[in-house]
């Protein structure tokens, strides 16, 4: 085979003004509303996805180390203070993307976790009910003013594994967590960005 017949062979093949104006006139067509339920939708999965890396990651912790991890329920340093879940399970997850919700406000993605930790596990070797017990809930799960972060809940994941969306939080989160939570809520007066 010759160079002559190689370069006939490779031909770079342009859009025509009537195929531009052919794709254009589909995308336009969606209306704006289904774009946004389908980013929001794209949002709530990847969400999940990396909530489902996390909680992997901390069930193997469970296996490897006969007890949950022993960290604090949301720190005030989450990238940083030793009794974080982010700095227990390392880095080596995949840096700051992984550790946040993209549909959660800025303020708390600066900060490296949009999720909190159920801490009435730290340390604990077994739970009653794995499937019913969640151990990483988005930030926003029990704020009055602030909404879920997705459409279809909040993105929880359980002791066995399991991730799943729901509008009704778990039973076994205490007055204690929820209180926390307003307290960090009012301290860095967030505000849904959606």
């Amino acid at each position: 085979m010759t160079a002559k017949s190689n370069l006939k062979r490779m031909t770079i093949r342009y859009f025509t003004l009537t195929e531009l104006l052919l794709v254009t006139a589909i995308v336009t067509s969606i209306p704006a509303g289904t774009y946004l339920k389908v980013k929001q939708k794209a949002v709530e999965i990847d969400c999940l996805n990396n909530m489902r890396q996390v909680g992997t990651s901390i069930v193997a912790f469970h296996l490897s180390n006969g007890e949950y991890p022993k960290a604090a329920f949301f720190p005030e340093k989450p990238k940083t203070d030793k009794n974080s879940i982010r700095v227990i399970l390392g880095d080596e997850l995949g840096g700051d993307k992984i550790w946040i919700c993209p549909a959660m406000p800025d303020a708390l993605k600066d900060k490296g976790l949009t999720w909190v930790y159920n801490d009435t596990l730290a340390g604990k070797s077994t739970v009653k009910d794995p499937e019913k017990t969640w151990i990483l809930i988005e930030f926003t799960c029990v704020s009055k003013k602030t909404p879920s972060a997705h459409p279809g809940g909040y993105n929880i994941v359980y002791a066995d594994g399991h991730v799943a969306t729901s509008k009704i939080l778990p039973e076994d989160i205490t007055k204690n967590q929820q209180a926390m939570l307003d307290e960090l809520m009012k301290g860095h007066q967030l505000a849904c960005s959606h």
